[in-house]
């Protein structure tokens, strides 16, 4: 009898196990668009795990998914061509900057200007090799390979100036856990394939 007893406990928890796991993990944040680009006011991270670097709290990320789906995930807004489409971004993009801290905001612009810093220090290195390339469909991709090589080495170097330790750690880890759901994603086929 106490045998059953033991044997119905073990698998209880076995069963209960996962799912109080899954109810434990923090929420994840979609690649959010918190940085700003050249031409681009609302730029992905510039590099893989940035996000991770203004340490959001699992309250912030809960705000930020809450108000995505108030906003620019309700099936009118979805699209660039939707009616709301561009108000319910600016609208996101306001309720965003509420939800974070006022260190958070001076974080992203930090990181905007070393963005742009690089760019602009890189891009003379490369200007005479973008001219000389014109009209040569291969050559032109091999410098804007090398030209994004070294823009996103230059931006790196920059963070490592901007960043506490904590922060480089969390942009490093979370760039890790981006890689190996990019390489899971590229291993599980896709639907209709």
């Amino acid at each position: 009898m106490s045998l059953r007893i033991a044997l119905s406990f073990v698998a209880g928890l076995l069963l209960a196990g996962p799912s109080t796991a899954a109810e434990k993990k923090p929420a994840e944040l979609r690649d959010f668009p918190f940085w700003t680009g050249p031409k681009n006011p609302h730029a992905r991270a510039f590099v893989p795990g940035l996000q991770a670097a203004l340490q959001l709290t699992p309250e912030q990320v809960a705000k930020i998914e809450e108000a995505c789906r108030e906003t620019i995930d309700k099936p009118e807004n979805k699209g660039k061509n939707a009616p709301g489409a561009a108000a319910a971004q600016e609208k996101l993009f306001d309720m965003v900057k509420g939800i974070l801290t006022d260190d958070q905001r001076k974080q992203i612009e930090k990181v905007n200007d070393a963005y742009a810093r690089a760019i602009s220090d890189t891009y003379g290195d490369f200007e005479p090799q973008f001219v000389a390339s014109k009209g040569n469909a291969e050559e032109m991709a091999k410098v804007r390979a090398a030209y994004t090589k070294a823009m996103t080495e230059s931006f790196e170097k920059k963070l490592e100036g901007i960043l506490s330790n904590e922060q480089r750690e969390a942009v490093k880890k979370s760039a890790e856990v981006q890689k190996k759901r990019e390489e899971e994603a590229k291993k599980t086929p896709k639907p209709g394939k």
